[in-house]
């Protein structure tokens, strides 16, 4: 490793789709250059899909992956951790080298040795982070993740040289392959076989449409082919609150809610990026898109409620909320698709 004594800290964004970190390492590193994320990240995030009979309660989800290797104009390296432990004596000197090349890293990480995240100290927790900065002469590392209780994205949070390495010695093993590998991401990252992304307007109505009328999307793993797509994830969340109303405890993971109430956000600023490039008249549709966004933030917070204090009124109310929110999405996508300006 070269000798280094400044810190560098490399940059990142605050992310709208914050619900897990695959998401929100994506958005926070692709929304440091918006010319070339936001075609890209707005002709996404549009479908979702829910897991019936899903006993863990997070059961709504994006159809569209936030992996690294499929970001435009990134360039991803993968190297399993056995390898990292096994190739460097002191892993933490790649790390270095990377940061001072403009390389994020994002790796699964033990919490207990992480400050500030809810399991430190008290419990051994894996948790993917991504390391974005470092100060040598400080000894500590820059890193972004999932902080205080309960947990909400930050970056920015100094860590230790001491402790990201007893974080890495303890993290694992672990079954899922994501989560025994360091991936470290150039962005942006252009070469001669870089094409540019262009916003797609027909891609976009197209999958405007499939979220509407519910439509499953081209799916490869036939584990999937019996999820629910579309506004059909209220009919299964209608489901979980009904389950939960009978069995009296809580069911449903509050991050199906929130995936429900990025996916509002990002609607909205969507609706706002077609209409200052023109490609959608408003009409009242920018007032339709912020109602369906308070109608999502009201039905997560009675599901808050709910976990506050247990009533059954809340659920019953969630239940509202949730049939009249189907509609008003509807009214919305009809209406959008009404607008967008299609050549």
């Amino acid at each position: 490793m070269e000798a280094v004594n400044t810190s560098h800290v490399l940059p990142l964004r605050k992310p709208i789709i914050d619900v897990n970190s695959y998401h929100a390492f994506s958005q926070a590193i692709v929304l440091t250059d918006e010319a070339l994320s936001l075609p890209w990240l707005f002709s996404h995030y549009i479908h979702l899909f829910g897991v019936p009979e899903f006993d863990k309660g997070n059961f709504i989800h994006f159809a569209s992956s936030s992996f690294f290797h499929e970001l435009p104009y990134t360039f991803v390296s993968k190297l399993h951790t056995d390898q990292l432990r096994s190739w460097f004596d002191d892993p933490l000197s790649f790390f270095i080298d990377c940061l001072h090349k403009n390389q994020y890293l994002a790796i699964a990480l033990d919490e207990y040795y992480i400050p500030g995240t809810s399991s430190y100290q008290t419990k051994q927790q894996v948790h993917h982070l991504l390391i974005h900065g470092v100060d040598v002469s400080q000894q500590l590392f820059y890193v972004a993740g999932y902080f205080s209780h309960p947990p909400v994205y930050d970056s920015g949070r100094p860590v230790s040289f001491d402790l990201l390495r007893e974080s890495l010695r303890h993290a694992g093993p672990i079954r899922q392959r994501i989560s025994q590998t360091l991936e470290i991401i150039e962005y942006p990252y252009r070469d001669l076989s870089t094409q540019a992304f262009e916003l797609d307007v027909h891609f976009i109505a197209r999958s405007l449409e499939e979220h509407l009328l519910s439509k499953p999307l081209t799916e490869k793993n036939p584990k999937r082919i019996h999820f629910w797509f579309g506004l059909r994830v209220y009919d299964l969340l209608e489901q979980f609150l009904e389950r939960e109303l009978e069995s009296e405890q809580p069911l449903i993971h509050m991050k199906a809610l929130q995936t429900l109430v990025n996916h509002k956000q990002w609607m909205n600023k969507r609706i706002e990026y077609l209409h200052a490039h023109k490609l959608i008249s408003d009409n009242g549709l920018l007032a339709m898109g912020q109602d369906v966004l308070k109608q999502t933030v009201i039905l997560h917070q009675w599901c808050v409620k709910q976990r506050v204090r247990r009533d059954p009124s809340n659920i019953v109310n969630a239940i509202r909320c949730t049939q009249q929110l189907k509609r008003s999405e509807a009214l919305f996508l009809e209406k959008c698709l009404d607008q967008l300006a299609i050549p």
